[in-house]
């Protein structure tokens, strides 16, 4: 078979180039200086990498595919981040440490991996073009003798994305001063915000105190033990009166589909956290090759990638890319994954945007995302096929809460013309609270014509107990008035009181509950930068899961209503977060549509 060559140097069977191969005329990737600089040490490392993947051990699988998984990749995926920048400036160096490296290292992990006896590959285009058109069939059903990642698998793999992204923003930072500038001063702003307007000394009131006197965890399970009886329906509350809370199979459709464009934003780590059809590891060594294979796209449909993190201004990754399909070109925006995009969620704070206010951190970001895409978003609409294609903008956290807010601006500003543009969020933040002027006299805000037409071409998912679409500084505040009336009790409780309910030896006493329905009734007055925001969407598909069965249902909620809840403390409110878990929900919700 003829061979080629990778991105990495590494060898590549003929058949599966047209895979990875996109045409240099109409893609376009904007990476890291230091990435596109030539570095010995990374190429091995790549290299490394590429050929730890090529083996399928079938003997003693159970250790040594979790040592590569877990071990072996991601300190190599760790030192192709760290090293290279560091030894920018010393080249000899570099090629040095990359000599050593492949003789004393590489070169035994690879002997060891070659000679495991391993499945053949010389299938391996037919496999992928199978998944692709699995994907752009929009079958949900699972290739067979295919085992999808646990949910304990796709969580550590995407910790690992996390710290390694970490890591690398620190590098970067620690590189560029005007970068590290940029986060102190917001650091020092935030800090500043909460010490002026008391929202500091609330949660060290409810977090800070109970937590150093050993009472905190205590704290947060009864008061999930109190939820869990008493907001158990807030889902239903939420609900959207009429046909609009329940006709929502289109969404669900939708959903199912860009959501998969969300995660992919993400890049090839966290993609395969998600993966849920059987494609050979090595086909996702590269951003591009995962994108194509996620999305279920061909590669000249892969447009345009931004992956740049060296520069003075944090920029979340994006791609673009065309989805014949909706007859649209889609713009997937890159959620949390680094400390610079962290610090931007903190940034809650209500500034002016579109008439309305907004929150700081994403309205920012939104203004900086399109000042990077928007020139290469205008010029692929130029292009004859896509001169009647709509906009699609979508998005997964992070990311969801600047998709929502940049469809408001795409549509207020028109940065597309007059062209359709919509919005698919998953798990975004309230973000937006339209506070114009009364002018129908309801005694309701009504945001311009604009805005509200945006809002109505924007979708937004949440999953079961995920708390990011509850997190805004007035939810945060609400959550901490909670917490503070269970520890007004709890810190006249003797340790062995606490311990017994904790493990629910006891039950939680009436006097807690009597005190958390009391702090709930109460509204804290608004301070400085505060508003209620919501999640500017016109319809929030809340999707539950059944404990006991493990089925899904969705409902169609109000986003007003949505923002009235607060964050439910529950052990895996943070696990469903995760990708791959709104990707499994909105899988089996579309399996159940298709039954009807």
């Amino acid at each position: 078979m003829a061979e080629t060559k990778d991105a990495s140097g590494s060898p590549v069977a003929q058949d599966h180039v047209h895979v990875a191969k996109l045409s240099s005329s109409s893609f376009r990737s904007v990476e890291s200086e230091h990435i596109k600089s030539p570095s010995p040490l990374r190429d091995t490392l790549t290299r490394a990498r590429s050929d730890l993947w090529r083996a399928h051990p079938l003997f003693l699988a159970f250790i040594f595919e979790p040592l590569r998984d877990f071990v072996l990749d991601p300190t190599l995926a760790l030192w192709c981040v760290l090293l290279p920048p560091l030894l920018r400036n010393s080249p000899k160096t570099d090629k040095c440490i990359a000599k050593i490296l492949a003789l004393l290292l590489f070169l035994p992990i690879k002997f060891v991996y070659c000679h495991i006896p391993h499945q053949d590959d010389s299938d391996t285009s037919s496999v992928l073009l199978q998944s692709h058109e699995a994907i752009l069939r929009m079958r949900t059903t699972r290739m067979p003798n295919f085992r999808p990642p646990s949910d304990a698998r796709s969580a550590i793999q995407g910790g690992i994305s996390f710290v390694v992204s970490a890591m690398g923003d620190i590098v970067g930072v620690m590189t560029n001063p005007k970068k590290m500038k940029k986060w102190f001063d917001a650091m020092g702003q935030l800090k500043a915000y909460l010490d002026a307007t008391g929202v500091g000394g609330e949660l060290e009131e409810a977090v800070m105190k109970p937590m150093l006197r050993g009472r905190l965890l205590d704290n947060l399970k009864i008061l999930n033990d109190i939820q869990e009886q008493q907001d158990a329906e807030r889902h239903i509350l939420a609900k959207l009166e009429g046909s609009a809370g329940t006709d929502i199979d289109t969404p669900i459709r939708e959903g199912f589909r860009f959501m998969r464009w969300a995660t992919a934003a993400y890049g090839v780590e966290m993609i395969k956290s998600a993966l849920d059809i059987n494609v050979d590891a090595q086909e996702l060594q590269t951003n591009k090759q995962a994108i194509i294979i996620h999305c279920g796209i061909k590669p000249e449909d892969l447009r345009y990638i931004y992956s740049k993190d060296d520069g003075d201004k944090h920029i979340l990754h994006h791609f673009v890319a065309i989805d014949h399909k909706s007859r649209s070109i889609v713009l997937a925006l890159r959620g949390t994954l680094s400390l610079s995009g962290a610090i931007i969620d903190v940034q809650g704070m209500a500034k002016n945007f579109c008439f309305c206010l907004a929150h700081q951190g994403m309205a920012d970001m939104a203004d900086d995302v399109w000042e990077v895409a928007g020139a290469h978003i205008n010029e692929l609409f130029q292009e004859e096929e896509l001169k009647e294609y709509g906009f699609i903008i979508t998005g997964h956290s992070l990311g969801a809460g600047v998709a929502c807010l940049l469809n408001i601006k795409c549509h207020v500003e028109e940065l597309v013309g007059n062209r359709k543009v919509s919005c698919y969020g998953f798990a975004p933040p309230p973000t937006f609270y339209p506070c114009c002027a009364d002018a129908t006299g309801d005694g309701k805000p009504d945001p311009p014509d604009l805005v509200r037409e945006a809002i109505e071409n924007c979708t937004a998912y949440i999953h079961d107990n995920d708390a990011v679409p509850f997190l805004s500084i007035t939810s945060v505040r609400r959550l901490a008035a909670l917490l503070d009336a269970v520890d007004n009790i709890t810190e006249h409780m003797w340790f062995y009181d606490r311990w017994k309910i904790f493990h629910e030896f006891s039950q939680v006493p009436p006097e807690i509950f009597q005190a958390v329905a009391e702090a709930a009734k109460c509204e804290s007055k608004e301070v400085d930068g505060e508003c209620r925001m919501i999640i500017p969407a016109r319809v929030v598909i809340w999707m539950k899961k059944n404990v006991l069965s493990g089925e899904f249902e969705a409902y169609g909620c109000d986003a007003s209503a949505v923002a009235k809840n607060t964050v439910f403390m529950s052990q895996d409110m943070f696990s469903d977060h995760l990708p791959e878990m709104y990707e499994d929900a909105l899988d089996v919700l579309l399996d159940k549509i298709i039954a009807k």
